[in-house]
Order: structure tokens, then C-alpha cells, then sequence
């Protein structure tokens, strides 16, 4: 069953097949360290498809975040250069 997993969250959620081992078990090891005992068989029947839609929900959220937060960093990172050509102009400036 968990082969079928991962085929289904590579094929339909678009995820690496090491993403989709990795999540199957963070899921797990997160229900057993609540000590949360599930069988695993019951949990996932009929319920593939909540499933999907959620997993594709957070990587979605998430690639949001990293998309923003990438531009938040480039923004970043162009003031900062233009910032320095300043300085660096005004000082070179100053020994004229």
C-alpha cells in the first residue's frame, strides 16, 4: 500500500519520490510520537482523496511562501547593492 502511495503522490500531487517518502513519514513518526496508533490500511481507505487535496494544499501554501519569501530576499539584496554603489560613490567622492 505504501508503494502505491508514493506513485500517487509523485503522479498527482507532483512531488519527487524522496518528498513523498520523506512526508509518508513525517506523518508517521509525528501520529507515533503523539502516540497516536493507527492502521494504516483503514486510515488511508477511501480517504485517498482528502488525503491528496490536502498534501497538495500545503505543498502549494508552501511554494508560496518560498516564492515570496525569495522575492522578499532579492528585494533585499537589490537595495542593499544600490545602497553600497552609494557609499562607495560618496566616498570616493570625499577623497576628491
Amino acid at each position: 500500500m505504501e508503494n502505491n502511495i508514493i506513485e500517487k503522490l509523485q503522479t498527482e500531487v507532483g512531488l519527487s519520490e524522496e518528498q513523498a517518502i520523506k512526508s509518508l513519514h513525517i506523518i508517521k513518526d509525528y501520529m507515533d510520537n503523539e502516540n497516536i496508533h493507527v492502521d494504516w490500511e483503514k486510515f488511508f481507505k477511501g480517504k485517498y482523496e482528502h488525503f491528496k487535496d490536502t498534501v497538495t494544499s500545503f505543498f502549494s501554501k508552501v511554494g508560496d511562501k518560498v516564492e515570496d519569501w525569495s522575492d522578499k530576499i532579492g528585494d533585499k539584496v537589490d537595495d542593499l547593492t544600490i545602497e553600497t554603489k552609494r557609499k562607495i560613490r560618496d566616498v570616493s567622492k570625499d577623497k576628491d
